[in-house]
């Protein structure tokens, strides 16, 4: 694993060096966001390869409905509730 040293600036920024840039297909403009994971921060740019990678990530087993499938019965549950107690 190669190290990379860098500097964070006045305003917070941090420059990438270019060889990483490559590597990983980082252009200007390009999103990424940031995380901890046990005391250190994780650069996760979001590129067409990434979001490929979570594609489907939430995709239903056959025969199963979707999230927004779900999500719309649930609400007529909760109506269906709502109504219930209306009557009483």
């Amino acid at each position: 694993m190669a190290t990379y040293r860098t500097v964070i600036s006045s305003k917070g920024q941090v420059v990438i060096p270019a060889e990483l840039r490559v590597q990983f297909g980082l252009d200007k403009g390009t999103p990424a966001m940031w995380t901890e994971e046990k005391g250190r921060l994780v650069l996760t740019p979001i590129t067409a390869r990434r979001l490929d990678e979570i594609m489907g990530f939430q995709k239903p087993t056959p025969g199963a409905p979707s999230m927004f499938e779900e999500s719309l019965a649930e609400r007529e549950r909760e109506r269906e509730r709502e109504r219930r107690q209306e009557r009483q």
